[in-house]
Parts: C-alpha cells; structure tokens; sequence
C-alpha cells in the first residue's frame, strides 16, 4: 500500500471488500485454485484495482490474517488486567478468546488450516499465535528475552495448537470453546513450558 492511503476512506473501503471476498471464496473452494478474477469479480472490482493494492493472492491474504489477527489481539487483551503482565496462571482466558474468535469465522479458518488449507496460511496463523499469546509471556523473563530452548517450545506449541485448532473446528467446535481452553491450558501447555 502506498504512503499515506492506509487512512483513506477508498483505500480501507477496497480492502476491505478484497478481504472479503477472497475470505468467501476460500470458504467455496480451495485457495491454491483462486484466481485474482474470482476474487475482484466477487469484490465487483477490476484486477486493476486488485494492483493498486496488493500483487497478488498471497499478498491479499497476509493482509487477511493481519487483519483477524488485529481483531483477536483487541480481545486477548482485553482480558489482561492494566498494568500486569501474562503468565501462565492467567492464560487460559487467552486461550479461550482464540477459540472463540475461531469459531466465529468458522467456516474461513476450517478451509485454511484444514486438510485442504493453505500451508502457507498455517504458518501466518503459527506466527500470530506466538506472537499473541505465548512470547508475552516472555516479557516476564530476565531480561525480557527469548532464548532458543523458548522459542523452540513456543514454534512446537503454536505448530500444535494449529493442529488443535483444525481439528475442533472439523469437529463441530466440540467440546465448547471454555472446555477446550481449560485442557489446553492444564493438559497440554504445562508441559510444553516445563524448563
């Protein structure tokens, strides 16, 4: 995106249906066979307008992912009291805020972490989630650092947790969404930190 658009009403407009778009498409069909016309006729756009904004489908979907990723930062930390940072003992509302916002796009995140999903997609969604919930977590460590043994555990976990989340959602969401948060959080995660 070009200097200084990211604030105009076209711009965040056209992404915005872009987004959109291709998050409906992928839900019909696979991404690997989307097509830049599928997604600007979708959008009621011309590929010349898809140009403007972004170079292709990849693109596109990283700006999809950060946007989710944007939403659900907003609610994990909502559930962090000012002032204090993540630990273990607190996580679990993290957790929980990440499976309810899987399930309420459903049907995007089952077509993309899914057996027919986009690995590259999976490995956005592994990142964010590292980023979101787990490397704050380091923040209150010595120094604030991550070191190797850490980061390590953290890419095995958000690997596994990707691998959670693809198999709840092809589950039916089932057990709810508080119940798989509690066995991540006391079942799992426990000892995938264990230093």
């Amino acid at each position: 995106m070009k200097q200084g658009t990211e604030f105009d009403p076209r711009v965040i407009r056209t992404r915005g249906l872009l987004r959109t778009a291709l998050m409906e498409l992928a839900v019909e069909k696979s991404f690997a066979s989307l097509t830049i016309q599928d997604v600007t006729r979708r959008a009621g756009l011309n590929r010349t307008t898809f140009y403007l904004h972004f170079n292709g489908l990849h693109e596109l979907l990283e700006d999809c992912a950060r946007s989710l990723f944007a939403e659900l930062r907003g609610e994990i930390y909502a559930n962090l009291p000012a002032g204090s940072p993540p630990d273990l003992a607190r996580v679990e509302p993290f957790i929980e805020s990440v499976f309810h916002h899987l399930g309420r796009h459903e049907k995007f995140y089952r077509a993309m972490l899914g057996k027919q999903g986009d690995p590259y997609f999976r490995e956005l969604f592994q990142d964010h989630l590292s980023e979101l919930i787990f490397e704050p977590l380091a923040a209150g460590s010595p120094g604030g650092e991550i070191n190797q043994r850490y980061a390590m555990t953290l890419h095995f976990f958000s690997a596994g947790f990707a691998g959670v989340a693809a198999w709840w959602l092809e589950a039916g969401m089932q057990p709810p969404a508080e119940t798989a948060a509690r066995q991540v959080n006391r079942d799992i995660l426990p000892g995938y930190l264990r230093f």
